[in-house]
């Protein structure tokens, strides 16, 4: 079983740059605790939110997406549409993907 800290750590250790903090900052990114895990694979939520200072200040809602994590890799990929989802529905996603339903 899988932590949040335990995918950070192995996705830095295998060279990638997912979690760092500019990362992190240009993206406006939140990564939750919690991790989906079983059949499937290894998944958990992320929400960004797209800002915009020109021509004036906008924040646009915050959206949620769906990653999926490689353990041997380090990689992480998007498996649901790029900041699309409300929370509720990415939870829900992320725990059907985990189970391998889709």
């Amino acid at each position: 079983m899988y932590t949040m800290d335990d995918i950070k750590i192995i996705n830095k250790q295998k060279g990638y740059y997912f979690f760092s903090p500019d990362t992190m900052r240009f993206f406006r990114s939140r990564v939750g605790d919690t991790v989906y895990q079983g059949a499937g694979g290894v998944f958990f939520v992320t929400s960004e939110q797209f800002v915009s200072y020109y021509p004036e200040y906008y924040a646009a809602p915050r959206k949620y997406t769906v990653r999926q994590f490689f353990p041997d890799t380090g990689n992480i990929e998007t498996v649901t549409g790029f900041n699309e989802l409300s929370y509720s529905r990415a939870v829900r996603r992320a725990g059907y993907l985990a189970l391998g339903d889709l």
